[in-house]
């Protein structure tokens, strides 16, 4: 592969995101248990995180159409 796995600052997740970086060099039979892996580091990293709410629509990129009966 020619491209670098992303860099984090989180050693855990680095590893875990190299470890499934180059997988058509892996035997397929691996494959699962290194995304497994991969899979539960990064959901124990977020586990812990506040997720952030996603703009709702007609949010300050949208123009916001007046509800109905409203002015």
């Amino acid at each position: 592969m020619s491209e670098q796995p992303p860099v984090t600052g989180r050693d855990d997740i680095d590893a875990a995101c190299r470890d499934v970086a180059d997988l058509h060099d892996v035997p397929i039979s691996e494959h699962v248990e290194r995304l497994t892996r991969a899979h539960e580091v990064v959901s124990g990293a977020l586990s812990n995180v506040p997720l952030v709410a996603l703009p709702k629509p007609g949010g300050p990129l949208e123009p916001r159409l007046p509800e109905p009966g409203r002015r």
